[in-house]
């Protein structure tokens, strides 16, 4: 089994453009997101991946889904 679980999979899979390689890009992420994202992974030592599903989505009070909810008109992507 991988990193994630289905379901979790499932909830990433939107944000990142594979979720089993070490190579990714970032995508549908505002630019606050990215920037609060990578504060955070930076001081920790959980995987990008691991720090947004933990830390943002699973985080009510993140304001995620305030944030991220809604698809953007564009397939905004960052290479990681």
């Amino acid at each position: 089994m991988g990193e994630f679980s289905a379901a979790e999979s499932s909830l990433l899979g939107r944000y990142f453009t594979n979720l089993d390689r070490p190579v990714f890009a970032l995508r549908n992420l505002p630019e606050v997101v990215k920037g609060a994202l990578f504060s955070r992974y930076s001081r920790t030592e959980k995987s990008l991946r691991r720090v947004l599903l933990d830390e943002f989505i699973n985080q009510p009070d993140s304001g995620f889904d305030r944030l991220a909810g809604s698809p953007p008109a564009d397939d905004d992507m960052v290479a990681v």
